[in-house]
């Protein structure tokens, strides 16, 4: 079933119908604000925060823009939580079980498995390093798969910024791991 459809059953009382909605989208959410912010609890507190404000603003709802719109308040209350924090997450990223990230190729060797995990760190670093509207940039493309018009809408900005912001940020990505790249490499000399 369509949002649209699930939107206008909800508004109609339908619980299940809301039920339905929280359940298509509350897994590329928390993958969203997982990655802005961080940290696991952190990410499930945005997650509720957007379902919850969703739920209170049904009536206004548009359809056809209910993807966007989810997106639009996890990225504010993604950036709200930061302001409040007023520090840079500390952590390993984790997934949804609270597991840390760390799935290096079991063929390879311990070597290439640490490198592989140094690599994986100074990624999660540079990625966290950004600031935030680039790095919500790159996590809306490049982990959320959203189109570039996915993204304007949900960031309420026009798709030449959008652009600009991902091509800057992969830029800042790619310098600060670069940079990375010798600190890295300098143990297997």
């Amino acid at each position: 079933m369509d949002d649209d459809v699930l939107l206008e059953r909800a508004r109609g009382g339908d619980r299940e119908a809301f039920s339905d909605l929280v359940v298509r989208y509350q897994d590329e959410l928390y993958t969203m604000a997982l990655r802005l912010l961080g940290r696991p609890a952190d990410a499930a507190d945005v997650v509720q925060e957007t379902f919850l404000r969703a739920y209170v603003r049904l009536p206004g709802l548009r359809s056809g823009s209910v993807r966007a719109w989810l997106y639009r308040v996890a990225i504010n209350a993604s950036h709200d939580m930061r302001r409040r924090a007023g520090r840079r997450p500390e952590q390993p990223l984790e997934d949804a079980e609270g597991k840390v990230v760390d799935l290096p190729d079991r063929a390879i060797g311990p070597e290439a498995s640490a490198e592989l995990r140094e690599q994986l760190e100074a990624a999660r670093r540079a990625l966290l390093a950004l600031p935030a509207d680039y790095r919500t940039a790159v996590v809306l493309r490049d982990v959320n798969e959203l189109s570039y018009e996915e993204m304007a809408e949900a960031l309420r900005v026009p798709l030449g910024t959008v652009k600009s912001r991902l091509s800057r940020a992969r830029t800042m990505l790619a310098s600060v791991l670069r940079e990375a790249a010798p600190a890295t490499s300098m143990g297997e000399a």
